[in-house]
């Protein structure tokens, strides 16, 4: 700390390496609720009026998980094949991913497997923590996916399953809350 006109000062770097950042990323097919997502996590909203992310898009939030203040940075990447080459840019030195499908499109559950091999080819050896989100499940009664078969899916990988409603949100606290509290647990951030 330095003196000045009789004030405590922070050194600015010394507080910004104090700080402790997490880098997540939600994946998936197109219209399966990535940004919808991080919009209720990050400003507690819903929006209906659907519009598809071009590339990528961004959100912030400091999450107060078990005594801590994290800093979290939440990249939406777009499900879109074209924009593959902005993709394969982000999972670099990523914390967290939540890999989601739709619960009412079976389409986008098959399509899980070639996310996590598109994961695994970008995040470079990193190991990110993963959990799968089975999303609208305000929707449940034109459920195509069963609950058993993701969970299952999930389990395999070793990875946790949730189900989440962003338009009521049912399960969105949760999965955030558990997918940073693994995280901090990971990097040894937790107190003993």
């Amino acid at each position: 700390m330095d003196r000045k006109k009789g004030h405590l000062t922070k050194n600015v770097k010394d507080v910004t390496k104090s700080l402790m950042w997490i880098k997540m990323i939600g994946v998936g097919n197109i219209s399966v609720g990535k940004t919808c997502l991080i919009k209720h996590f990050c400003e507690s909203k819903f929006s209906s009026v659907y519009q598809p992310t071009v590339g990528v898009d961004y959100g912030f939030k400091i999450a107060h998980i078990v005594d801590l203040d994290l800093r979290v940075h939440l990249w939406d990447l777009s499900g879109n094949a074209e924009y593959i080459d902005v993709r394969n840019e982000l999972y670099t030195n990523t914390d967290a991913i939540f890999l989601v499908f739709d619960i009412t499109n079976p389409g986008s559950f098959e399509c899980l497997e070639n996310w996590l091999k598109e994961i695994h080819k970008y995040s470079q050896g990193h190991q990110p923590e993963i959990v799968v989100v089975g999303n609208k499940h305000d929707l449940k009664a034109k459920r195509n996916v069963k609950e058993e078969s993701a969970r299952r899916w999930a389990t395999q990988h070793k990875f946790s399953y949730f189900e989440t409603s962003t338009a009521t949100g049912y399960g969105v606290e949760t999965m955030f809350k558990e997918l940073l509290t693994n995280v901090a647990a990971k990097k040894n951030l937790l107190q003993k």
